[in-house]
């Protein structure tokens, strides 16, 4: 934001910049998924599945444009268990075998 102090040019306030790299990824996400409907269109003359999939995700992707949500980012975690304990010897059966005489 910028400010007019009295007898100066305009000054800007020392605020953080916004990143918004999530945003373009999206405006790009959606420009390539319209792109490939009207592929899809052109190539196939009817809806098909596979348009209706490509018209969900561009719908997906204009959602996220502007959102404050970047779903694309994976996050993994990892829960820590202990090591098994080896098996020495074979479990015997619990269960009788069947005759068939």
């Amino acid at each position: 934001m910028l400010e007019h102090i009295e007898g100066q040019g305009p000054t800007s306030n020392d605020k953080p910049v916004l990143d918004s790299s999530h945003e373009l990824k999206w405006k790009r996400t959606y420009r390539k998924r319209l792109i490939n409907c009207l592929a899809l269109i052109e190539n196939h003359g009817k809806p098909t599945t596979e348009l209706l999939f490509e018209m969900r995700k561009a719908k997906e992707a204009l959602n996220n444009w502007n959102s404050d949500s970047a779903t694309f980012e994976k996050h993994q975690m990892v829960f820590p268990i202990s090591a098994p304990v080896p098996q020495t010897e074979l479990q015997t059966p619990e269960v009788e075998p069947i005759n068939t005489d």
